[in-house]
């Protein structure tokens, strides 16, 4: 068994960043919009409100990341990401409770149906057998044809300066939640957020891009 890969330093952050041709400060643009998304909203709101808009906001600036880089839009079986077609691999947005912490993996807030299931086993499942969960030899996931990671993102209702995100490769889904991960790329960790300092104005949200949807 091998224990699952973290990357949380900054510099084996950057390598192992390099090959989906983004860098680790880059993914602030869409951190950004998340937090400014999930606090727009007033006590009149559905109760779901901050985490729809956060959402959305979140699929939405991940692509505005991605395609100018070459990557596509991709909603198959209702599943929201980028992918990169000639790599394989896939970015799906996800909320989650709590993002680079190293003793545990992150939970979605909201859950995950049967179709994030399927489409984690059919790319990434196919290395090994249930008993390895969540854990398989880092050499065999180089070998993938195809791989769906997770931007995972965490906000924390009671620090607004308590913001992470990490780029993580789960290994399954069991029980409607990850179950192990492969690979955490901690992007942004405990501490980062705030030694910011204060956030620079984002662009407008008009769409600038011209793309395609491909539905299956």
């Amino acid at each position: 068994m091998h224990a699952v890969r973290i990357f949380k330093e900054t510099a084996e952050v950057a390598d192992r960043l390099a090959p989906f041709g983004v860098t680790a400060e880059e993914f602030y643009s869409v951190i950004e919009a998340v937090v400014a998304a999930r606090n727009d909203v007033v006590a009149a709101d559905a109760r779901t409100a901050g985490g729809s808009k956060a959402y959305f906001a979140g699929v939405r600036h991940t692509r505005f990341l991605f395609l100018p880089k070459g990557w596509d839009m991709d909603s198959t079986n209702g599943v929201e990401s980028v992918v990169h077609r000639e790599s394989g691999i896939s970015i799906v947005y996800q909320s989650v409770d709590q993002a680079c912490v190293g003793i545990r993996g992150p939970q979605a807030i909201s859950g995950k149906g049967p179709a994030s299931e399927a489409v984690i086993k059919e790319a990434q499942g196919g290395l090994f057998k249930d008993a390895e969960l969540p854990e398989v030899a880092p050499e065999k996931i180089a070998e993938l044809n195809r791989s769906v990671w997770f931007l995972c993102v965490s906000v924390n209702d009671q620090d607004p300066d308590d913001v992470r995100a990490e780029l993580s490769l789960p290994a399954s889904i069991d029980g409607g939640n990850f179950k192990g991960f492969l690979e955490r790329i901690f992007v942004v960790r405990s501490g980062d957020w705030k030694s910011r300092g204060p956030v620079a104005k984002r662009p407008d949200d008009g769409d600038p891009y011209e793309f395609s949807i491909a539905r299956k």
